[in-house]
């Protein structure tokens, strides 16, 4: 893609994802057969394999001359290399170490697949994200977001979010027959294909019988689905009116979820009309985790509300605790005593 913008060269990846268009080359070739097994034999969902297809479409168009065989390690390593600065060297450290995991997966395949003998990722090493900054949305901004929605279900997708620590994709997959009969537990379908139950808080339990009640959806409908409307402000904040086109038995993609998410917090005045940037749904996540710490102080069961494989990320990555939180426990023991 010698002489293209980036802009020419990101056009020219979604027109090909699109129509398949990369699976052409020799590489591609080896992509689709990746993809097949990514889907029908490692079980990813489709918004992973829509995640992994893209670069590796790219992959595939910027070396359309090459065999899988000449990304044999060393040459290969340094293929990697310049492929994986020419496109993303100006992007966030966490946005590179996702292209960098997509890169050794598709690779480590070949490797395990015969196709390859070594792995051309193995002497990458990933970015370090430095001096990240994560917040934690304060309780009253989290009550004034949810109270400010005019649409009963997304309140209850924020709850969901703000209570359950729920990831953007584990959202949007929601369906009502995820929720049990009694609504107390919610299949969570999470990263890695994994499938957990989680309990659902009364005071939930109770707007979700509310809006059953009156929507009657299907088992099959998603909480959060495409809709169109006639337009936006007044015109989006009214529960049916104004709505011309609506899809239950679809999820949203994660760039309508983006969508959604700054939608909400317009509503509720945080962020300026038109923003769509810096306050990411993913400090929902850090902030339901946080308070969860704040209240139980119990970081074994912090860690099972996140579902992470590990502890340790529960408490450096997700424990947003201070010196005003130690200060509040010191006080409570001086009252025990």
């Amino acid at each position: 893609m010698a002489g293209l913008t980036l802009a020419d060269a990101a056009r020219m990846m979604r027109e090909s994802v699109k129509d398949r268009t990369y699976r052409a080359t020799p590489i591609g070739l080896e992509v689709a057969k990746y993809y097949r097994w990514k889907k029908n034999e490692w079980g990813a969902t489709a918004s992973t394999l829509r995640d992994y297809e893209a670069p590796l479409a790219l992959l595939s168009l910027d070396h359309a001359d090459l065999e899988l065989g000449d990304f044999e390690p060393p040459v290969g390593t340094e293929r990697v290399r310049e492929f994986w600065d020419r496109h993303w060297s100006d992007r966030s450290p966490r946005t590179r170490k996702k292209i960098l995991s997509i890169l050794r997966d598709f690779f480590g395949w070949a490797v395990r697949e015969g196709k390859l003998h070594g792995d051309p990722t193995t002497p990458i090493r990933a970015p370090r994200q430095r001096g990240a900054e994560r917040r934690v949305i304060e309780a009253d901004v989290v009550a004034k977001i949810i109270a400010a929605q005019p649409s009963q279900r997304d309140r209850i997708a924020l709850m969901l979010l703000f209570r359950l620590a729920l990831r953007k994709s584990e959202l949007a997959a929601i369906q009502f027959k995820h929720f049990g009969h009694d609504r107390k537990r919610l299949r969570v379908y999470g990263k890695g294909g994994t499938i957990l139950p989680v309990p659902v808080p009364d005071f939930i339990r109770q707007e979700l019988a509310k809006y059953m009640a009156t929507e009657e959806p299907n088992p099959s409908d998603y909480l959060l689905y495409p809709q169109r409307r006639t337009g936006r402000s007044e015109r989006w904040n009214r529960e049916v009116e104004g709505v011309i086109w609506e899809d239950r038995s679809k999820p949203l993609s994660s760039t309508a979820m983006h969508r959604w998410w700054y939608r909400c917090l317009e509503a509720a005045g945080v962020v300026a009309q038109g923003v769509t940037a810096d306050s990411p749904m993913h400090e929902s996540r850090h902030t339901a985790i946080t308070e969860f710490l704040r209240s139980e102080g119990n970081l074994k069961l912090a860690q099972q509300l996140a579902r992470h494989a590990s502890i340790q990320t529960t408490a450096d990555i997700y424990g947003h605790l201070d010196d005003a939180d130690l200060e509040r426990a010191l006080a409570r023991m001086d009252s025990l005593s």
